[in-house]
């Protein structure tokens, strides 16, 4: 498409989208209130001064989507219901319909929505509401399905805020769905199933289908949980029996929308579906309608991605356009689809799958045909060349590079598309996603075509199904093999941080207990202690990659145990170590050999000095026996001293260490079961400005004394429990050193004096 053609024609659904986004916008930022009125009304004011071209249409729609998003956040119901269970916390008495297929996490734990039909007060059994409201259930009792009505006595608890730096915000993210309360059911008094067959036939007819779909693409793969993974995940968008990690070189690659049903497989299988009914010599408007509604089951079957929906809507509106020879500009039929969709649910304007699914596509109309047609240039035929002159082979070279440059300008815009979502959320700059979509896009629509056969014949013959899943193994495998290799390519993907500040900087963790803490000395970085194994994926890891950790300079390990190493081998995947130092103890344990033998690791007396990076030192504080070690970090012109515990084994070994040893500005120990008198003896030697404690709620001991803080303040020290601020920031420079709690609410502390 020539660039004045595509100027010139009209996109009338371009300009009323716009609107509506800014519509939402307003509504977003400003509120309820005043300032929202009088902003609108500006603004309106402003668009009739071009009522010619469309200015009053598009006022209409800024002020009916902006009433429209004040609705569905700032005024919900679901708001309001959920202040209300928080402020009561007692127990409620729940009556409902499941509304949502159930999931059960790796640990058991099932979760999911529920549209309410009684709530009771647990007391007196007063009614509280009958509002068909959304809430979120964490469940304890058989284990119900869709559509079942379920009794239950549950507490209400209000999803928690991310507590570290990178962590998704899950509360938010169910906020954005209307949920903003969770009732826990108490395992001691389980939930019972009324009745069943409450959903919608449609929904579970799709939910069966879907079963009955995973069990035909698992045959004769049963063995293979990696092939059966990919394959189930690229035509059903289904990774629950994915093995650990295994979408993280897909991440790398910038081809893990394979594996989320996105747009590109309901293209893929419009596709298919059009090719063969046109194959059946099926009428176009027949062919259309049956197309349509196939498309529709499958994103319901799929889970109803954003991306799906938008395709689906989108070819829909395309294969009316032909049945009716009213072909529709590409860029007009994007715009009408989000517009229907934000009609449908402005929250979805803030959905990361919205985002990417409609800046990708649009780079890929704007940008693709004028990449493409660059491209061909490169191999041409020329236009003063009699055709009768060209051979069989050079046509065949002109053939293969035309529909190459067609599947290069697609993937390159839309990498260009997808750059801005990338960073805003994975904070990642794929540089083999170019290279890997190239190859692994055709791989998967030969995937999805086997998929589609096996689904096919898998109604009436497991032989052949079984025979078609093994092309596909054969397939997957050679896609498995481009994603990974491309993966382990040096620099092929970046991480992407703020700018690394002129300070100092380290963030301590909250992890609940165990120990991780982050130190960032400019672009190098260091680790003290890598958490738990659970942690590292759901914790550290986001944290790196929202700093822009590429590799890690050092990793100090204070303890050889699963709470201080457990997560550096899934650490070590992804990031590079350049080296791990590990304290005497706990270093010849078989944890330690086998946690240890493949990484390269030294060990660190106690004693010495340790170089962790330009502006950072350690030192393991001697200690006498067997006690757990004592580590010092110096931090520019900081120290920051951890204690492992409080407990009488440390104090006492502790007592032949000089005080300007101990001496620190920051100490990090928890309190929680430890003996007052020796340890406020302990702390008045340390002489520190404030006193970090993590918290472990579910554990013995875990929680300290409420106490602590009063007889703290009362020596001049500032106490920061981690249950109350999360991971806690702490800089070092020339204003001094400065802690701040990541959770809102809490104000920066000062420590210079």
């Amino acid at each position: 498409m020539k660039a004045a053609s595509f100027f010139s024609q009209r996109y009338p659904f371009l300009g009323i989208l716009l609107a509506a986004i800014s519509g939402i916008l307003l509504s977003s930022f400003f509120g309820a209130g005043l300032s929202l009125l009088a902003v609108v009304c500006s603004v309106c004011l402003l668009l009739f001064s071009f009522r010619r071209q469309g200015g009053i249409c598009w006022a209409a729609t800024l002020v009916v989507f902006s009433l429209l998003h004040l609705w569905n956040w700032d005024l919900a119901p679901s708001r309001y219901f959920g202040a209300f269970l928080e402020a009561k916390g007692e127990g409620v008495i729940v009556k409902g319909i499941i509304n949502g297929e159930p999931r059960v996490s790796r640990s058991g734990t099932a979760m999911f929505p529920l549209l309410l039909e009684e709530l009771r007060d647990i007391q007196d059994e007063r009614l509280l509401t009958k509002a068909p409201l959304s809430v979120q259930v964490r469940w304890a009792g058989v284990l119900p399905s869709y559509g079942d009505r379920v009794v239950f006595q549950g507490m209400p608890v209000r999803p928690t805020p991310p507590r570290n730096p990178g962590e998704m915000d899950y509360r938010r993210w169910l906020e954005r769905h209307g949920i903003t309360i969770r009732l826990e059911v108490d395992p001691s008094i389980p939930g019972t199933i009324e009745s069943g067959g409450h959903g919608n036939p449609l929904m579970v007819f799709a939910i069966r289908a879907r079963h009955r779909m995973e069990e035909i693409l698992s045959i004769d793969l049963e063995s293979v949980s990696e092939v059966r993974g990919a394959i189930e995940g690229i035509c059903l968008g289904v990774t629950e029996h994915a093995p650990e990690g295994f979408t993280d070189d897909f991440r790398f690659t910038g081809t893990m929308h394979l594996f989320a049903v996105s747009g590109l497989h309901v293209g893929m299988l419009a596709v298919i579906l059009w090719f063969v009914l046109k194959a059946l010599r099926i009428p176009r408007t027949s062919a259309v309608i049956l197309t349509v509604p196939m498309l529709f089951f499958y994103v319901l079957v799929t889970g109803m991605k954003m991306g799906s929906i938008r395709s689906a809507t989108m070819a829909s509106i395309l294969l009316i356009g032909i049945s009716l020879f009213r072909r529709s500009p590409l860029l007009n039929t994007l715009a009408a689809a989000a517009f229907f969709q934000l009609a449908l649910d402005t929250n979805d304007l803030f959905s990361a799958g919205w985002q990417f699914s409609y800046s990708v596509v649009f780079a890929i109309i704007v940008a693709a045909p004028s990449i493409e047609v660059r491209l061909r240039r490169f191999h041409e035929p020329d236009p003063f060349l009699p055709a009768k002159l060209i051979g069989s082979g050079e046509r065949w070279g002109f053939w293969a590079w035309h529909h190459v440059s067609g599947l290069a300008a697609v993937s390159a815009s839309a990498w260009i598309g997808a750059i801005i979502p990338t960073l805003a959320y994975f904070h990642l700059i794929s540089f083999s996603a170019f290279g890997a979509n190239l190859l692994a896009v055709p791989l998967a629509f030969l995937v999805i075509s086997l998929g589609a056969l096996s689904l096919v014949t898998g109604t009436f013959s497991s032989w052949i199904a079984g025979a078609f899943n093994n092309s596909n193994w054969l397939v997957t495998k050679l896609l498995l093999f481009v994603v990974q290799t491309t993966a382990l390519m040096p620099g092929g993907h970046w991480f992407v941080g703020p700018i690394a500040p002129a300070s100092l900087m380290m963030i301590i963790l909250d992890l609940r207990g165990d120990s991780c803490t982050v130190i960032q000395d400019g672009s190098t970085f260091v680790l003290i202690n890598a958490g738990k194994k659970r942690d590292a994926g759901a914790i550290i890891l986001p944290c790196l990659e929202s700093m822009g950790a590429n590799s890690i300079r050092s990793c100090l390990i204070t303890k050889v145990d699963a709470s201080h190493l457990g997560g550096l081998p899934i650490l070590s995947k992804e990031i590079h170590v350049s080296e791990t130092l590990v304290t005497s103890q706990g270093y010849e344990s078989p944890m330690g050999k086998s946690l240890l033998s493949s990484l390269n690791s030294h060990r660190v007396f106690s004693g010495k000095s340790i170089y962790l990076s330009k502006r950072v030192s350690g030192e393991v504080l001697m200690t006498r026996g067997d006690a757990p070690p004592v580590t010092r970090i110096t931090l520019g012109e900081s120290r920051i001293l951890f204690l492992p515990s409080a407990d009488q084994e440390i104090i006492s070994s502790l007592s032949g260490v000089p005080d300007d040893s101990l001496h620190a500005e920051l100490l990090v120990l928890p309190l929680g079961g430890a003996d007052m008198v020796s340890t406020l003896a302990l702390v008045t030697r340390i002489a520190p400005k404030a006193v970090i404690t993590p918290v472990h709620p579910f554990k013995r001991n875990g929680v300290p004394s409420g106490e602590w803080e009063h007889l703290l303040i009362e020596k001049g020290i500032k106490l920061f429990r981690q249950d109350k601020s999360g991971a806690l920031f702490i800089k070092s420079g020339a204003q001094g050193t400065v802690v701040t709690p990541f959770l809102n609410g809490l104000t920066s502390e000062s420590l210079r004096e």
